[in-house]
């Protein structure tokens, strides 16, 4: 009895630390900012099919829209490539209009990219230097120019002048629904009368938005798995192809499809896959939960059996994992509670990764120098391990309601759980059997 109200206290103040995550777990994700130019909204006001004058259809003749399509480049935002449009123009000029342009220089730019308000903008520029900047950075170059009608490549040329005026070319940047990619793939919707998206989503479901990402983060396992961790159930829905066109290869590929003429029209600038300049996307979906498993069976077994022998270093790895897990676990509360990212939100990964790892960790450390184990590390290993478990079996039970896929989280997690539990448990034994031999 006396022992159990000894440990009230630490309950009680588990408990109180609990509550947050909780919260940003139960959040019901209701946030919505205002878009500063919907260009959904401002498409759905022009007229693609208006007739035209004569000065205006005989200058149309002479004009082409074209979607540019880049690959990979080295930077992390480049991983996933860029696409733009370009207009040729009866003169002979060459004007790019591309989305998802930032600058780090904006004002509160780190802050509003925490929160999740990131605001970018279509830029304007000649396109000759921009595809040679492309080039000279040894990424790939795609070249097509669409079959618009003279109407719709008239309205659509109007369209991209207007947005790219500074009054209108802030928009609230979303990775996956509101990128380069997508706010091109909307303009061609536009353009066709709607028989882009209607001929899209007739192709059926196919693959989530979290597998299309993973097919190029697939060579970058730590990265990928960081990103992963912090992304909750939203991105985990059946797609249609509509929706996977916020990959600039995929819209690609789909204009190519739904314009059969233009195929052999397309002109490849330039092609570094046998370059081997940097990774390749991988063609399709990528499931590697096996990897992650077999690291954290791997990890949790060398620091398990380090334990044995060099108990106080083996604690200050532990210090340092907890240390790094419990930040991760603190910038994913912030992100569920506080950012606009409702790609955070009702993330069950705060359930296993959570600020309390920072408590736990500062137990490591004192036990790497005092040699003695540290209760409150122990005891939330036991308590993390038991939340996985239960994770799992609820995820069994009812996976229409646990629809996230981060078994990679849990998988590598586990292992590293149970090794620290059994860690501290071994400790604690001993410890007792040298007080009362």
């Amino acid at each position: 009895m006396i022992s159990a109200m000894k440990r009230l206290p630490l309950v009680v103040l588990l408990a109180i630390l609990l509550l947050p995550p909780l919260f940003g777990f139960s959040l019901s994700g209701t946030r919505v900012q205002d878009q500063p130019f919907d260009s959904e909204e401002e498409l759905g006001k022009i007229d693609f099919a208006k007739p035209l004058a004569e000065n205006q259809r005989k200058w149309v003749e002479g004009a082409t829209v074209s979607l540019l399509t880049i690959g990979s480049g080295d930077p992390l935002y480049a991983w996933f490539g860029h696409t733009a449009l370009i207009v040729g123009q009866p003169s002979g000029g060459q004007v790019m209009y591309d989305y998802g342009v930032f600058d780090t220089e904006q004002k509160n730019f780190y802050l509003n990219f925490a929160r999740g308000r990131m605001y970018y903008a279509v830029y304007e520029s000649e396109a000759t230097w921009r595809i040679q900047e492309a080039l000279d950075e040894k990424r790939d170059v795609k070249l097509v120019e669409l079959d618009l009608t003279p109407e719709a490549t008239f309205a659509t040329i109007r369209f991209l002048q207007h947005n790219a005026m500074a009054e209108n070319s802030t928009y609230l940047y979303h990775f996956y629904k509101d990128n380069c990619a997508t706010r091109i793939r909307d303009i061609i919707n536009a353009a066709t009368d709607g028989e882009f998206r209607a001929w899209a989503e007739a192709q059926g479901a196919s693959g989530t938005y979290r597998q299309l990402a993973q097919r190029y983060l697939a060579h970058a396992p730590v990265v990928f798995w960081a990103l992963d961790f912090l992304q909750g159930p939203s991105i985990d829905k059946p797609l249609s192809r509509y929706d996977q066109m916020f990959l600039p290869e995929e819209l690609n590929k789909a204009v190519l499809d739904f314009f059969p003429s233009l195929a052999a029209k397309e002109q490849i600038v330039q092609d570094t896959r046998a370059e081997h300049v940097r990774f390749t996307a991988h063609a399709r979906n990528v499931n590697n939960d096996w990897v992650y498993a077999l690291a954290g069976v791997i990890a949790a077994s060398l620091l398990f059996m380090l334990g044995r022998r060099c108990r106080r270093t083996t604690y200050l790895l532990h210090a340092l994992i907890l240390l790094a897990l419990g930040g991760l676990g603190s910038i994913l509360l912030f992100m569920m509670t506080f950012s606009d990212m409702d790609m955070t939100w009702l993330n069950e990964n705060i359930l296993l990764v959570n600020p309390l790892l920072l408590l736990a960790s500062f137990s490591a450390f004192r036990a790497a120098f005092s040699g003695r184990p540290g209760k409150l590390a122990g005891w939330l290993y036991q308590l993390l391990f038991g939340a996985g478990i239960l994770l799992v079996v609820a995820k069994g039970v009812l996976p229409t309601l646990f629809v996230q896929d981060n078994m990679k989280v849990i998988l590598l997690l586990l292992p590293l759980y149970l090794s620290g539990a059994a860690l501290y448990r071994r400790a604690k034994g001993k410890e007792l059997q040298a007080l009362h031999p």
